[in-house]
């Protein structure tokens, strides 16, 4: 039964990326809509990246101040140190592809709702404030502030850049 159901929503996931991504010809609908993607993908990898080295010397340096500071300190430091190399990319695309940076910081956003949206369905109900709680912590706020300090900074550079 379980693996049914499994079939089904692999069915039902490759479905919808087919109807975002490819209409009937099998020929990509939109490139920049696919290319945001992927680099989301890459965006993502890289926040994770500045999460996991940036972290354990964040909480030496900051292991005398309140849970208060560490905690603001340890989410905002990484995510600022990721979005730099993330929103440089921006200044690398001209044109019609200059949206590239931005749609893919919005998929991000997506990406982290449905992610956080899953998880509150998918913990377990008998301890569902520890696990949401836990996956909050390490995932979802980290993500959800990466998100949208990208997504901001994209978007004033996208539009400065479009003045222009």
């Amino acid at each position: 039964m379980a693996q049914k159901d499994k079939v089904r929503l692999m069915e039902k996931i490759d479905g919808i990326f087919r109807s975002i991504f490819f209409p009937g010809d099998e020929k990509s609908k939109s490139a920049v809509l696919l290319y945001s993607f992927c680099l989301s993908l890459a965006f993502i990898a890289v926040f994770v990246a500045s999460y996991m080295f940036l972290i354990d010397p964040l909480e030496v340096l900051f292991q005398n101040s309140s849970v208060a500071v560490r905690n603001i300190v340890e989410y905002t430091v990484p995510a600022i140190v990721a979005c730099i190399p993330c929103l440089a990319l921006s200044f690398a695309f001209k044109g019609d592809k200059m949206s590239i940076v931005p749609l893919a910081f919005i998929w991000i956003c997506v990406i982290t709702m449905l992610m956080c949206v899953t998880m509150a369905f998918a913990a377990d109900k008998s301890s569902w404030k520890n696990d949401y709680g836990i996956f909050m912590k390490l995932i979802g706020l980290p993500m959800i502030i990466s998100a949208a300090l990208g997504t901001i900074g994209s978007q004033i550079i996208y539009r400065l850049r479009s003045r222009a």
